[in-house]
């Protein structure tokens, strides 16, 4: 049985990011050949969770977008049921009611404990650079600095100060909010003790499936673009902002913050977001982008780092930032496993088509680190052709005469790829799209 699941799950992952009429019905027939069988709690279910999601992101029709939301409710219901070795096989797996467990900031945690979707508490103390005793000794009462001075374990001075385990990770935040008015003293002093938390959903909400923003409209795949001219679409003229009520961009606010959370990861805009700063745009093939700053004590001296969420028929789908500076902007780029095989170039450059237009952006910059410097997996996967079919080039002269030399390469002889050694020469330098103006004295290369 555990090899006839695998089997279906391996068979899905194959055809999930196909769109003829065969694959189609391959999925359906797949999907309820699973739902007739016994559920294995395994790798491959976590696998299969991740082919839904596509799905339900990329459906090619109703009727299997909401066969694949059916089943995750399906995988949901039974989870909930298993014995708690079990369910920890699935902690950080995104679906609905698992448990989360990671390492956040400050206010990114204390966001968390006032979140209506869930509870958090400490799993642990690492001590990163130090103790609680060190942290707490310069926010609480003269009275009570004693206690800090006293050599007791993180456990001990926490039973001292506030009995209630529960309540504990909420006295720390509290006691380190004192520090506001200086965020980064308060950061380093959060950071070091090195808190992770366990983060318990009390509804679907809080989940990779059900975290997703209302869109105009549903766009269904007859097939996924590979090909298409990046500069027309850089320079196509982007349709009005969405008006957003109030409750309509709170919600939006929970869902980019949400997105970070629930894959264990941070950014500055999305923790810091100045929600005024807010700006969502609905584009083409489901695509929507939102773009938002920060409040001027966390930006950068010279740069305004700017970040995004993009989102695919309404789900999360990559984040990062643009760090705008006049007419330039170095990007970054993070997309969500579970969209890799999809449309990544064209959602990527819509992203780029934002920056462009709103801040009239005409060179784009991506750092080395982006596509493989001190990244194995950036070099395994070939990260920098990605951009490079985007347009970027190599900022080295030498180095962009390689890159040419070697796309001639890839496309002349079947089955070539470069070496290893090969993409991480080019690592050496950062890469540039240009579209227009030259970039302007003082810009970083």
């Amino acid at each position: 049985m555990q090899k006839s699941f695998n089997n279906q799950v391996k068979k899905i992952r194959e055809i999930v990011n196909r769109f003829d009429s065969d694959s189609n019905s391959l999925k359906i027939s797949l999907i309820r050949d699973i739902q007739a069988n016994k559920i294995l709690f395994n790798h491959a279910l976590k696998d299969y969770h991740e082919c839904l999601l596509f799905i339900m992101s990329f459906p090619p029709d109703e009727k299997t977008r909401s066969l694949a939301e059916r089943e995750v409710l399906r995988i949901s219901g039974l989870l909930k049921k298993q014995p708690e070795k079990i369910k920890e096989l699935f902690v950080n797996s995104g679906i609905p009611l698992s448990r989360y467990q990671a390492a956040y900031s400050h206010d990114c945690t204390r966001w968390l404990l006032s979140h209506p979707d869930c509870t958090v508490a400490i799993n642990e103390i690492t001590n990163t650079s130090f103790d609680l005793n060190t942290a707490l000794k310069v926010t609480i009462p003269a009275q009570l600095r004693n206690y800090t001075t006293a050599a007791y374990t993180n456990d001990v001075l926490l039973d001292e100060l506030m009995a209630g385990k529960k309540l504990q990770l909420g006295y720390i935040i509290n006691e380190l909010s004192r520090l506001d008015n200086t965020p980064y003293i308060k950061d380093h002093y959060y950071q070091g003790l090195g808190i992770h938390t366990d983060i318990v959903p009390k509804s679907k909400l809080l989940s990779k499936a059900y975290n997703r923003i209302e869109i105009p409209e549903t766009f269904y795949h007859s097939e996924i673009i590979k090909r298409f001219d990046v500069v027309e679409l850089l320079n196509r003229k982007l349709p009005d902002e969405a008006v957003l009520s109030s409750a309509e961009k709170e919600k939006l606010v929970l869902i980019i913050k949400n997105s970070m959370a629930i894959t264990e990861r941070e950014t500055d805009p999305a923790t810091y977001m100045k929600e005024d700063s807010l700006h969502l745009f609905h584009l083409d093939r489901g695509v929507s982008v939102a773009l938002y700053g920060m409040p001027a004590e966390r930006q950068l001296p010279m740069e305004s780092y700017i970040g995004y969420t993009m989102f695919k028929n309404g789900y999360p789908a990559a984040y990062a930032g643009g760090w705008v500076f006049g007419w330039r902007s170095d990007f970054g780029l993070n997309i969500y496993d579970q969209f890799r095989g999809g449309e990544s170039a064209f959602m990527v450059a819509q992203i780029l088509r934002v920056y462009r237009q709103l801040f009239n952006v005409n060179h784009f910059q991506v750092e080395a680190s982006q596509f493989g410097l001190d990244s194995p997996e950036g070099i395994e996967t070939g990260v920098f052709w990605f951009y490079y079919k985007l347009g970027f080039r190599p900022n080295d002269l030498a180095l962009r005469q390689l890159a040419k030399s070697e796309h001639i390469k890839i496309s002349s002889r079947k089955g070539y790829r470069s070496s290893e050694k090969t993409l991480l020469k080019f690592t050496e330098s950062n890469i540039s799209m240009s579209l227009g103006k030259p970039v302007q004295p003082g810009c970083m290369i």
